[in-house]
Order: C-alpha cells, then sequence, then structure tokens
C-alpha cells in the first residue's frame, strides 16, 4: 500500500469515534472520572462516621479520644496541605488523584490490625492527608477545565453525589458496626479502591506547566507559579473567611463529627442511631447543594456564604443552649438540622470562590495554602470541643465549644458580606 494511503487510513482510523463503555465514558467524562470516585470515597467515609467516637469508649478513650479520632485525620489535611499544592503543579493533578485513593484504601484497611488507639489514630492520620490530596486534586481539575459560569454547579455536583455517598454509609456502617466495630474500615478500604478505577482510565493532565513541557514551551507567564502572583488583597481576604467558616463548620464530617460524638455521650446512641441521624442529613443536604450551586452561578457567589455561615452560627448557639440546659433529644436534633442546612447550602461554595480568584498558572499552589488554612480551620473545631470537654466538666465544656464555634460562623459571614467583593463576573 502507498505511503500517502497508509497515511489516510490511519486518519480515518483516528477519526473513528470511541465504542462501547469508552465511548459512553467521554461522553460522561466528568460523571466517571470524577464524581464516580466522590461518590465512593463519600460512602466509603460514611460508614465509618458513625463508630469514631464508639471506637473511642472501646478503648476506654472517652469523650476526648472521640475528639482525637476527628482531629487527627484534619491534622494530616493541613500537614499535606502546602506539599500537595507543589506537587500539583510540578508533576501533575492526574498522578495525585490516583495515589491519595490507593492511600486511602491502605490506611483503612490497616485500621483493621491496629492493636492500640494510638494505632487508630496514625492511620486515621494518613487517611486525612490522602484524602486531602484528593480533595485539592479534584478541585483543581475543575478549576483548570470549567467555565466561571459553571464551576458552582461542578463544584456543588461534587459535594452533592459525596454526601449521596454519605446517605447509605452512615446507616450500613452502624448496621455492619453491631457485628464488628471495625468492619465499616473494610468497607471503606474497598470503596477508596474501587475509586482508583476510574481516575486512572479516564483522567487526564490539565497542569498548565506539566503541559507545557510535554509541549517543549519554554516557561510563560500562563504557567508562572511564583508567590508574587499568589498574594493579592482578594486572596488573602477569601483566606481569613476560609480559616473562619471552617472553624464554625469543621465539625461536621459526613453529617456527623463532633455533633455525634456529643450525641453518643450526652443520650448514650448506638452506632445503628447515629447512623440513622446522619443518614437523614445526608438526604436533606443533597438538594439545598445542589441548589446553591446554581444559585452560585446566577447570582453570585456571596449570595450562598452569608446566608450559609449566619444560619451556621444560629444552629450552633442553639445547640449551646441544648448543652448548657442539657435537654432532650428532640432540642438537639433541632440543632443538628439547623447546622447541616446551612453546611449543605455553604458546600462547595469558598471552593467556588477560590477558583474564582485563583491564579491559572498557580492554582496548585493556591489550593496548598487554601486547604492548609481550610484545614487549619477544620482541625481547630475538634480542637476547640476536645479542649473544652478535657479541660471544662460536664456540660459547660460542650457549651463553650459550640459557642467558640459560632462566633467563628458570624465572623465569616461578616467578612464575606462586607468586606470581599462579588467574584461572578457575568456577560
Amino acid at each position: 500500500m502507498p505511503p500517502d494511503e497508509q497515511e489516510a487510513l490511519a486518519s480515518t482510523d483516528e477519526a473513528k469515534p470511541a465504542t462501547g463503555m469508552r465511548r459512553w465514558a467521554e461522553r460522561n467524562e466528568t460523571l466517571v472520572s470524577l464524581l464516580l470516585p466522590a461518590f465512593l470515597l463519600g460512602t466509603g467515609r460514611g460508614f465509618i462516621v458513625p463508630v469514631l467516637p464508639l471506637l473511642a469508649i472501646d478503648f476506654g478513650a472517652g469523650a476526648t479520644g472521640a475528639g482525637l479520632l476527628l482531629f487527627v485525620p484534619m491534622l494530616g489535611g493541613v500537614i499535606v496541605s502546602l506539599p500537595t499544592g507543589y506537587l500539583m503543579d510540578r508533576i501533575g493533578r492526574r498522578k495525585l488523584l490516583i495515589a491519595s485513593t490507593l492511600i486511602l484504601s491502605a490506611s483503612a484497611l490497616l485500621v483493621l490490625r491496629a492493636s492500640s488507639f494510638t494505632e487508630i489514630l496514625v492511620y486515621l492520620g494518613i487517611n486525612g492527608l490522602a484524602q486531602q490530596m484528593w480533595q485539592m486534586a479534584r478541585l483543581t481539575v475543575i478549576a483548570d477545565s470549567s467555565a466561571q459560569n459553571r464551576r458552582g454547579r461542578m463544584i456543588t455536583g461534587m459535594a452533592g453525589v459525596n454526601r449521596a455517598g454519605t446517605l447509605l454509609g452512615p446507616l450500613a456502617g452502624g448496621a455492619i458496626a453491631l457485628v464488628d466495630l471495625r468492619l465499616p474500615f473494610l468497607l471503606f478500604g474497598i470503596f477508596a479502591l474501587l475509586a482508583t478505577v476510574p481516575s486512572y482510565l479516564f483522567i487526564r493532565e490539565t497542569a498548565p506547566a506539566v503541559l507545557a513541557r510535554r509541549r517543549g514551551e519554554a516557561p510563560g507567564k500562563e504557567t508562572d507559579i511564583s508567590w508574587a502572583r499568589l498574594i493579592t488583597r482578594p486572596v488573602v481576604v477569601l483566606f481569613t473567611a476560609q480559616f473562619m467558616a471552617n472553624v464554625g463548620r469543621g465539625g461536621v464530617q459526613g453529617q456527623g463529627g463532633i455533633y455525634v460524638a456529643y450525641a453518643a455521650f450526652a443520650y448514650g446512641l448506638d452506632s445503628l442511631a447515629l447512623g440513622s441521624l446522619s443518614s437523614a442529613m445526608g438526604i436533606v443536604g443533597i438538594p439545598v447543594t445542589l441548589m446553591a450551586g446554581q444559585i452560585m452561578d446566577r447570582f453570585g457567589r456571596k449570595r450562598t456564604i452569608v446566608p450559609a455561615s449566619a444560619l451556621l452560627a444560629v444552629g450552633l448557639y442553639t445547640m449551646g443552649g441544648v448543652a448548657w440546659g442539657e435537654l432532650g433529644l428532640p432540642f438537639f436534633i433541632l440543632g443538628f438540622i439547623l447546622i447541616n442546612l446551612a453546611v449543605s447550602f455553604m458546600a462547595g461554595s469558598m471552593q467556588t470562590l477560590g477558583s474564582d480568584v485563583a491564579p491559572a498558572g498557580a492554582r496548585g499552589k493556591f489550593f496548598g495554602v487554601n486547604r492548609l488554612i481550610a484545614e487549619a480551620g477544620s482541625a481547630t473545631n475538634p480542637g476547640i470541643f476536645t479542649l473544652s470537654v478535657a479541660l471544662i466538666a460536664g456540660a459547660g465544656g460542650f457549651t463553650v465549644a459550640f459557642m467558640s464555634m459560632g462566633g467563628f460562623a458570624i465572623a465569616a459571614s461578616l467578612l464575606v458580606g462586607l468586606v470581599l467583593r462579588e467574584t461572578l463576573r457575568k456577560g
């Protein structure tokens, strides 16, 4: 066959559309590569939500130990944030997405063989480290590849399917934990391993510097990752607001967190009851989160952040009143609903705001610093809880913790509402 005919045939073959599973995957790339892993990891984390405070009780670690089980994964997230941001710009997003799910799986499975409370803390710290890597990488991929007026829906879509996972996770995990408290970690490990597959098969690299190197291009402004491009007034204001907001909402992990721990100690609820409560909040949270994305892309980011932070403060002050008055379970559920509604409405909003102001060439470094600050705020939440219950006996410790968090939530609402300019650009 003549060379020109071979070239024409090759071109024809390349132009042929993919068939079968790959064709469907290409048409639904976002669904397969990002949303499916988000659902699997959300479900996996949901499995262990109701068992964390019960593990602390089982090891005789008390309320302080339960707080540590929530704090240590967040500490892992704080530690890894800056290195992850640096690596995302240097080696790319895809490698970190794949590595993070493998580490998540391994750390969850290691809990099965832990013989001491300290070992469990170490493995959960590694788990939190890997979770942060995955969240940062997938957020940066969205910021790289989506239009500004679609980022809100994309990011809240991620949050929504993540919460969909937590619908099934806590209830199933609570039921399984009645057989063995550690079985939910086995399921978490399996689901995290499954989440590796679509990332490996379908994720494409989006880092500007990495793509430029592959094309053999010299570094330019679009691939500049210097600190000078990062430190601007909007960025500093955003970072401050991010910290305050996360101190307020950081205790809501998988619709549970410190509130599940409080319910376990204050009302003596078992794993099934705790899992049912968390799953119910997941059901409420999904439509609220998706609605928030629509509002952000149509009316602006501040339209969700300001009222959601204020509602979060109301819920936290309500929870403080419940603890102080040692009120019954229905009053706790009221505060729990308010807090989860606020967190659902805020889900993805600060990340969307961050994707708007992040310099294109330095998104990895930006999200590294941003997530470091966010995770520091999130870790401060159970840190306040742990310190308060350790230093102040009885209801007073819980009350001080919830009231302090409410103050940070109010501060975040005021800062975003009064100081930060709207970042959505229309037209």
